[in-house]
């Protein structure tokens, strides 16, 4: 009797720990970025407090790991692993990898890692590659050869992805122009435990990446990860959009598979089904190409929906241009779709003279992570007008339109939509865009937004804030899960990283530095909030 109840004790610890973890970049295969720990609650969340901040010098957009008492994050340009003490904030150990050069166009952006039986998997950004690390020490175990051959825009920056005996990594770098040759798409499998490559699967197919149309086309790159089924081996990513990003001049249609999901049988590689989105303000119209960057984006949630009978598996997915989209998993048949935030003239083409205002611009719409729980998806949806030219060449550009938003850089929400139909339960307003991933946990959203930028701005060729004129902050809120009330929010300095918090072992971990939409206050550390000691 004493075995089975030391057993019983063992397993239930184990259980507890691995509660408190957060092992993922968006906690699991299923990308739901939903915790089941349950020492922070709606009845203590307003108690959090600061415990220490990790600077890290460099720009932090993913969501840090948690593994036991160690944490660990990735930071942007040097893509460096570091781990660190969960209860001091010291750092434990720092890998750096080897670049070719510290940064490609826009730099590089980790878009995050995860840990499996004591092994970091990252990506390396410019050095095209996914490297094994020891997570106590961090010595490398292996590193894979480069994906694809190094130059031009092409970077390994999404979060790794891990089936049975594969490492299954994306290619990125596909929309660089005028920073660089783009990308083509692709999706690795590596063998789990060399590195070497099993398989490749490229997603830009057809006429416009073959020939003469190579020198000037790519993208429909898998750049932001997705979900995996474990069970049957599938896994669903977003495929970005085309470049020239534009104009569609150099590209014979069909644009295979840019602004598409597709599910790809992990066993082989081969593309099972794929469901497109936007295409020039066109839901599901795969005729015309996408003229707007308004590519799907920041992965694929994997839920499962309760339809009385039996349970049935659904993809969530989502793009730039704020739609988001339920779909069957085994056919990818749409069940539901819904456009959140705002869309205003979105058929407008760019031209030379410019496309009059558009709303959303091409850092908008559902730009980050979405997260799920048993009956609800989250959304963080961030809003800004632009105005859409073509030139100099066969590239285009984007320009904040000042005058069509009050406070010059848009607003934005945070949504909660019901599983079984996409209707929307609640939504929170915020004067100012999100640019942060939702975390749902016992009873909370955690998410946030930017705070004001004045106006007008330095921006780049996507209309991307470089240079502001006020130092553009982040706040971190808490919302309650059932009704969207807030019951927290504190300001952390910088933009909350896009990838948006983590939890585990008691503490909220923040990460902050958004460079690809306000570059003004990079950020580049960690605040770790927890609760008052008893």
């Amino acid at each position: 009797m004493k075995e089975y109840i030391v057993l019983a004790l063992i397993l239930l610890s184990i259980s507890v720990a691995s509660a408190q973890d957060w092992p993922m970049v968006n906690y699991d295969n299923a990308m739901s970025r939903h915790s089941p720990q349950t020492l922070i609650s709606k009845n203590n969340v307003n108690q959090l407090q600061v415990k220490w901040i990790l600077n890290t010098n460099s720009s932090i957009e993913n969501s840090p790991l948690i593994v036991g008492k160690t944490g660990y994050c990735q930071n942007n340009n040097y893509m460096q692993v570091i781990a660190f003490d969960m209860d001091t904030g010291l750092t434990k150990w720092k890998y750096s990898p080897n670049f070719t050069s510290l940064s490609v166009g826009r730099g590089g952006f980790s878009h995050g890692m995860l840990c499996e039986n004591g092994i970091i998997y990252a990506p390396t950004g410019t050095a095209g590659t996914v490297v094994a690390l020891n997570a106590t020490n961090g010595t490398v175990i292996w590193e894979s050869p480069p994906v694809q051959p190094i130059g031009g825009a092409f970077q390994m920056v999404a979060p790794p992805l891990i089936w049975k005996n594969l490492v299954i990594a994306g290619s990125a770098g596909g929309d660089e122009p005028p920073f660089g040759i783009p990308a083509r798409g692709s999706v690795t499998g590596l063998d789990k435990k060399t590195g070497k490559i099993v398989w490749q699967t490229k997603t830009a197919v057809g006429a416009w990446v073959e020939g003469n149309n190579t020198s000037m086309n790519g993208g429909a790159t898998a750049w932001s990860g997705g979900s995996i089924d474990t069970e049957k081996g599938i896994a669903y990513l977003p495929c970005g959009n085309a470049a020239p990003d534009m104009t569609a001049v150099t590209r014979p249609g069909p644009n295979l598979y840019i602004n598409n999901i597709i599910a790809l049988n992990l066993t082989d590689g081969k593309i099972l089904w794929n469901t497109p989105l936007v295409a020039q303000g066109t839901v599901f119209n795969v005729s015309l190409p996408d003229l707007h960057d308004w590519d799907p984006s920041f992965g694929t949630t994997l839920a499962t929906m309760d339809l009385g009978k039996e349970p049935q598996k659904i993809v969530i997915g989502h793009d730039k241009r704020g739609d988001i989209i339920a779909m069957n998993a085994t056919t990818g048949k749409p069940i539901w779709l819904k456009t959140l935030g705002v869309v205003y003239r979105d058929s407008a083409a760019p031209a030379t003279n410019g496309s009059g205002v558009v709303w959303p611009g091409t850092q908008n719409g559902v730009e980050a992570y979405t997260a799920a729980d048993n009956s609800t998806a989250y959304a963080g949806v961030s809003n800004t007008g632009v105005i859409f030219y073509l030139g100099p060449g066969v590239e285009g550009h984007v320009v904040p339109a000042f005058d069509a938003m009050p406070n010059g850089v848009g607003n934005g929400s945070i949504v909660a939509l019901d599983l079984k139909t996409g209707k929307i339960k609640w939504e929170y307003k915020t004067d100012f865009p999100t640019w942060c991933s939702p975390l749902v946990t016992n009873g909370l959203v955690f998410s946030g937004h930017i705070t004001a930028t004045g106006k007008p701005y330095m921006y780049n060729a996507f209309a991307a804030a470089t240079d502001t004129p006020q130092i553009s902050s982040g706040i971190i809120m808490a919302l309650d899960a059932d009704s969207g009330k807030e019951l927290w929010e504190f300001n952390v300095g910088a933009p909350v990283g896009i990838g948006g918090p983590s939890i585990g072992d008691g503490m909220l971990l923040v990460p902050t530095g958004s460079p690809a939409e306000i570059g003004a206050n990079p950020g580049g550390y960690i605040v770790a909030f927890g609760l008052p000691k008893k």
